[in-house]
């Protein structure tokens, strides 16, 4: 028994063999390839900016610490303190280079970087990504701890691995906020062969068991207003584009432990 076919389905049929029809269909998937590109790399800035949107009340806080006393020694020369004036130029001197350091670490974490794979100390990134959070742990009584071998390079996508490990280093902060006292925050990095093996570690809240498998989904958050909900997702494709994985264990009251396993040299994953 012979199906029957209308004309259109004829000239369908005939159109999709023809040579031409086989260029058409390449340069839609093309056109669709570039697209998912574009819409990856918007999702990825979008992801930036909210970072910045977060460290905004950090980064304002650390500036007004800063700010303080450089005006309360410029008030006090203003008034005639002869014995405060040189205070006052040292003062102005190191808070201004710590109020650039600030903003040089956070334009460095924050920006595009280069596409191309570049080669860094690990342990130099993480440094630039403490930096751009501006506000040191240790004067909200949380304990950073970091052990990474001083010789440990890759050659990677700098820009994108930092933008992960602020993310993750945001997420722990927010853990451990409020916890008072003992809590710590850790970053820990050894080699195994050709692989990386990254863990930034808390003592926080720790995510509940209903959550830990939702985590990755893009727009799902327990932050409510506060969270976009892209943050972790972004930080797994960006892993993943690397050619690594990103996992997460955790427990509640106890603390959460993102690994990241990355090749050591991106260029020949």
């Amino acid at each position: 028994m012979r199906a029957n076919m209308g004309p259109r389905d004829g000239v369908l049929q005939m159109s999709a063999s023809t040579p031409q029809a086989a260029t058409d269909a390449e340069s839609i998937v093309s056109e669709l390839q570039a697209e998912v590109r574009d819409l990856r790399a918007q999702l990825h800035r979008s992801q930036r900016l909210a970072t910045v949107g977060t460290m905004a009340a950090m980064v304002a806080h650390e500036f007004n610490n800063i700010l303080t006393p450089m005006i309360n020694y410029a008030r006090m020369a203003a008034d005639g303190d002869e014995s405060m004036r040189d205070k006052a130029i040292r003062c102005a001197f190191e808070c201004s280079d710590r109020a650039s350091s600030i903003c040089r670490a956070l334009l460095d974490v924050t920006g595009e970087g280069p596409d191309d794979p570049q080669r860094a100390l690990l342990c130099e990134l993480v440094d630039v990504v403490i930096a751009a959070m501006a506000r040191d742990p240790g004067k909200d009584g949380v304990r950073l701890i970091k052990k990474i071998p001083a010789d440990l390079a890759v050659t990677t996508r700098t820009a994108e691995l930092k933008q992960v490990l602020l993310n993750l280093l945001l997420n722990a902060r927010e853990a451990v906020a409020g916890g008072g006292h003992g809590q710590s925050i850790s970053i820990r990095a050894e080699r195994y062969d050709d692989q990386l093996r990254l863990e930034v570690a808390d003592t926080g809240v720790g995510i509940a068991p209903e959550d830990i498998d939702r985590i990755f989904e893009p727009f799902f958050t327990t932050k409510g207003d506060r969270g976009t909900g892209l943050g972790l997702a972004v930080c797994r494709q960006i892993v993943e584009s690397l050619g690594g994985r990103l996992t997460v264990r955790s427990q509640e009251r106890k603390g959460t432990c993102f690994t990241v396993s990355l090749p050591v040299d991106v260029e020949q994953a």
